[in-house]
């Protein structure tokens, strides 16, 4: 994409979108419109991934560059990765209390930032490991008790674990799919997590990594991108043809957040919250268990990675485009049908199904022993 010169604002407008998601009809002009903004970018190199921290959000890619949103924008923290070979950065995370940021890529490449100190060091190529890794995830604090799961194209995954000392010390290399590509990995205590392949499976371990129990996915026929994972019964994969399944602890339901059936690359949760982005430009916002809501941009950007953030939440992909929306921090005593706190940003789905007087009806199918299930 060109370079910005300033902020575009953007509306996005809410589409219909089928499988348990609000569905609006051709009422668009009558919909309400949340505000997000396309941010000038430091670089025109295509961005992979983003996360929160303590001091903002982060985002990495190609040539090595990793960016962090300022108090008066986007600026490049480190410009060619942590070996100063400019290799891609595919993946990052950060640790529980947001002070560090972990980051892999091509060659091996392993990189953490301390945001307090913006000190870099490098960890590229533990255990001699070169392949490209696809993505990380970090549990602990920073500098003191971090457990760090590493995944690769060749379907490895490696579990680094802080020592006193300061030191990583490594496991085994283990293959949790047997060898297929693991494009995602995400914990949700020390121990416990699931990754995804692009064999159309799900894994999940209960003990650090150690081993791994496939939970699905049996009737999955498209690619795998993404996963959030948020316990034992709620795990989001991002998948091709516009759908995001979900995990329940028993059994998975698909829900197609997308009618255009374009694909979801990257997802993110955060309790009761949620974002997803992929092909199009197109984002898209958790309402509750089964429900996702679309929003179309004027953008054509493959977006590749999205975070949701206590000061913003991103999302960003080719060409170096950012999406930013900012987050309000206020209080609410609102809850989904989770149960779950929300923040004030969400949005209350009844009252706007009751402003467009041609809302169709909600309606919610499950997948169950191999038939579509849809209630009477």
């Amino acid at each position: 994409m060109s370079e910005q010169t300033r902020r575009d604002v953007l509306q996005f407008a809410t589409a219909s979108v089928a499988t348990g998601v609000l569905a609006l009809g051709s009422a668009a002009a009558q919909t309400n419109e949340t505000e997000w903004q396309q941010a000038e970018s430091p670089t025109g190199k295509a961005l992979n991934d983003a996360v929160d921290t303590a001091a903002g959000p982060f985002a990495v890619g190609a040539d090595g560059n990793v960016l962090a949103r300022r108090e008066d924008g986007w600026q490049t923290v480190v410009a060619y990765g942590p070996q100063a070979r400019s290799r891609r950065l595919t993946g990052v995370d950060a640790t529980d209390d947001g002070r560090a940021v972990w980051f892999v890529g091509g060659s091996g490449v392993i990189g953490e930032y301390d945001v307090e100190t913006q000190t870099l060091t490098n960890y590229s190529a533990p255990n001699g490991k070169t392949s490209t890794w696809e993505d990380c995830t970090v549990r602990g604090r920073a500098g003191e008790n971090e457990r760090l799961y590493f995944v690769n194209g060749s379907g490895e995954l490696l579990v680094g674990i802080r020592q006193d000392s300061g030191a990583i010390e490594y496991a085994e290399v283990i293959k949790p799919g047997g060898g297929s590509t693991i494009p995602a990995i995400d914990c949700h205590s020390q121990d416990a997590g699931h990754v995804c392949s692009t064999s159309q499976f799900v894994a999940e371990t209960v003990d650090g990594g150690e081993t791994w129990e496939q939970i699905g996915i049996d009737f999955a026929g498209g690619a795998f991108f993404d996963l959030a994972s948020q316990g034992e019964r709620d795990v989001n994969v991002a998948a091709g043809s516009g759908i995001v399944y979900r995990y329940d602890g028993f059994r998975w339901t698909p829900h197609v957040v997308d009618d255009a059936r374009r694909a979801v690359r990257a997802i993110d949760r955060d309790g009761a919250d949620g974002l997803a982005a992929g092909n199009g430009g197109a984002l898209y916002e958790r309402q509750s268990a089964g429900q996702w809501r679309q929003y179309e941009t004027e953008l054509e950007s493959k977006l590749e990675g999205v975070a949701t953030g206590s000061s913003y939440d991103v999302a960003v992909g080719d060409g170096g485009t950012i999406l930013e929306r900012a987050v309000d921090s206020g209080d609410s005593d609102d809850s989904d049908s989770d149960g779950n706190e929300t923040n004030s940003t969400a949005v209350d789905t009844t009252a706007l199904a009751l402003d467009v007087p041609d809302a169709e009806p909600l309606t919610v199918e499950r997948y169950v022993e191999g038939e579509w299930i849809t209630p009477t």
